[in-house]
């Protein structure tokens, strides 16, 4: 067999497909592992419409975190970088995700791709699923 070539490509994610992503995650893509999803700073949420899953996009705080609270009731903080980073993450065939990341740039993807990004963000890894 052939050795894989692989290439990295650069392509750019829009803060509406973030978004949509974290909207779906939160709705039904995560719930079977994750409880409820609270703000790192309220009042910045407040101030930016108070929308969970548009806060990360629409704050001008650099430092900005959502935290996932999880069934087994621990809690993880991530970032628009860490949603970012997961689907970089999501591009290396080790981690097993580039079939999600394909659907995901396609415009073909559905509540499980959400939730592969929400635990790449939060766990560098899909824990749950």
């Amino acid at each position: 067999m052939d050795e894989m070539n692989i290439i990295n490509i650069t392509k750019e994610i829009s803060d509406e497909l973030i978004g949509d992503i974290l909207c779906t995650a939160f709705e039904g893509g995560s719930t079977y592992w994750a409880n409820n999803v609270s703000c790192h700073n309220r009042e910045d949420m407040k101030k930016v419409g108070g929308w969970k899953h548009e806060y990360l996009t629409k704050t001008k705080l650099k430092d900005a975190k959502l935290i996932m609270h999880t069934d087994c009731g621990s809690e993880v903080a991530f970032s628009k970088k860490s949603i970012i980073d997961a689907l970089q993450m999501m591009d290396d065939p080790k981690n097993g995700c580039t079939k999600a990341l394909d659907r995901i740039l396609s415009g073909g993807w559905d509540a499980d791709d959400a939730d592969i990004v929400l635990q790449m963000a939060c766990f560098k890894e899909v824990v749950y699923g």
